[in-house]
């Protein structure tokens, strides 16, 4: 019998409809006038992306909850009471997930509220604000359709977003498509890099922005334009090596060398504490023997020793933001879906080249076969992988650990199923659980919007 989830409802005091969490105004009961005070809706979320949140950059909480429920570590908690605070997989957060889509529309309507009323546009401070309005609205929009919407490759007329760009307080959109949603996202980034945001304050700039775009249409299956704007970021942040590159990683720094942005990185003590709490729990769960049976070169590779200690207990530091080595990764990938394996190769080499000492170069016929047993077995498209892809895949996959992207890529690449045991129970993630359910309320209210495939109502 096909299992199904069922989504709870949630009291109104928490969970309110789409249009209750777009039409509230904040601050007060008048709309701001000057850019000053529309730059006041703005600070707080700055302030909350510097020091750690989970809508927008995402916070350590957030990469905690993502790691759980991926396969980088082992889910099976017998004989790990700590573990037993984590998510033991998808399921456990079904629910919660409703909550996410409601406080990322918050700051839509709030970046809305700033597009649609702000008239002082021909200052510096006006640009920078209005910048910054459209960079974080394109940024809510891009995490909705990785997490509310079903993969984009190949399925760009599938359901998107309910789309709300003006301050509206009758609006009640349905959903658009993929498509529709992914030329909203590209048109917010591209007009934030117009607007050439320069105070530093303001912190997504059109680097930051070149690297959104890259993120975006390697999302959607734009390969061309996924590796123009990657590679335009790596010429500016090359790769970093060795020693250099530990530091990089190690240090927690806002911006260092080519990490182009950290979110959380100006954690308070109280944070910390909190991080603290959350790593320490997050390393009760051993690495999996499958993550660190990729590292074929071991202590060559700089990786290797700053992941995991050699008990399989995680050490590197968890991040959240936006850096290089992730370009060079969307790089090689999108030209190998562009047929141009060779340039793709070349793209893999280089990033091998900065993390392990002494390797030799791949060649077409040194790349190591596919791993049969391996969770991912197909690719965007549903093709089975190649020696090349999957050596990318893998290189990716040590790369970001701990950076919140193995469950998106489980998602990109088939969503397969796979089970987690406790208390001799088997708990199974669902293909169709790797997309979250819209709101309930959401249904309920607005005529014509679709709930995701896999979920039922409780009335």
């Amino acid at each position: 019998m096909k299992r199904k989830i069922y989504i709870l409802v949630l009291s109104a005091a928490v969970l309110a409809s789409c249009t209750k969490y777009l039409d509230i105004k904040p601050y007060g009961q008048t709309i701001p006038k000057t850019a000053e005070e529309f730059s006041a809706l703005l600070n707080t979320t700055l302030e909350e992306i510097d020091y750690g949140e989970e809508y927008i950059m995402g916070d350590i909480a957030s990469i905690v909850e993502l790691t759980s429920y991926a396969d980088n570590l082992e889910a099976s908690l017998g004989t790990y009471p700590l573990g037993n605070f984590l998510p033991l997989y998808i399921g456990d957060d079904l629910s919660a997930k409703q909550k996410r889509y409601e406080g990322i529309y918050s700051y839509i309507r709030d970046c809305n509220i700033i597009i649609g009323n702000m008239k002082e546009q021909d200052t510096r401070f006006g640009r920078d604000v209005l910048g910054t309005a459209h960079a974080i609205r394109g940024i809510c929009y891009y995490n909705l359709l990785r997490d509310f919407c079903e993969p984009a490759v190949g399925n760009l007329q599938g359901h998107g977003l309910p789309l709300v760009t003006v301050f509206d307080m009758e609006a009640r959109p349905v959903r658009s498509t993929i498509e529709k949603t992914a030329e909203l996202i590209e048109s917010d980034f591209k007009l934030a890099m117009d607007y050439d945001i320069q105070d530093p304050m303001c912190r997504f700039n059109s680097d930051i922005m070149e690297g959104y775009l890259a993120r975006l249409y390697f999302w959607t299956g734009d390969w061309a334009n996924a590796a123009i704007y990657a590679e335009s970021v790596i010429k500016k942040y090359p790769l970093r090596s060795g020693s250099e590159y530990r530091t990089m990683i190690e240090t927690g720094s806002l911006r260092d060398g080519n990490i182009l942005f950290r979110g959380g990185a100006l954690s308070d003590d109280e944070a910390d504490q909190d991080s603290f709490n959350d790593i320490r729990v997050l390393s009760s769960r051993p690495v999996s023997a499958s993550f660190v049976n990729l590292f074929a070169e071991k202590e060559n590779d700089v990786r290797y020793s700053m992941s995991f200690s050699k008990k399989r207990v995680l050490k590197k530091r968890l991040i959240s933001g936006i850096r290089s080595a992730e370009m060079q990764l969307i790089l090689a990938e999108s030209l190998y879906h562009s047929g141009k394996e060779q340039a793709a190769l070349e793209a893999l080499n280089e990033l091998r080249r900065n993390r392990i000492e002494g390797v030799a170069d791949y060649t077409m016929e040194t790349l190591p076969a596919v791993d049969e047993d391996a969770r991912v077995t197909e690719d965007v498209y549903g093709e089975p992988l190649t020696p090349l892809l999957s050596a990318i895949l893998n290189e990716r996959r040590k790369e970001l650990f701990l950076e919140g992207d193995r469950w998106y890529e489980l998602k990109r690449n088939g969503r397969p199923e796979f089970w987690a045991q406790k208390n001799g129970y088997k708990y199974t993630t669902r293909k169709f659980m790797y997309t979250f359910p819209i709101p309930i309320q959401d249904i309920e209210l607005v005529d014509g919007l679709v709930q995701n495939p896999g979920y039922d109502k409780v009335k």
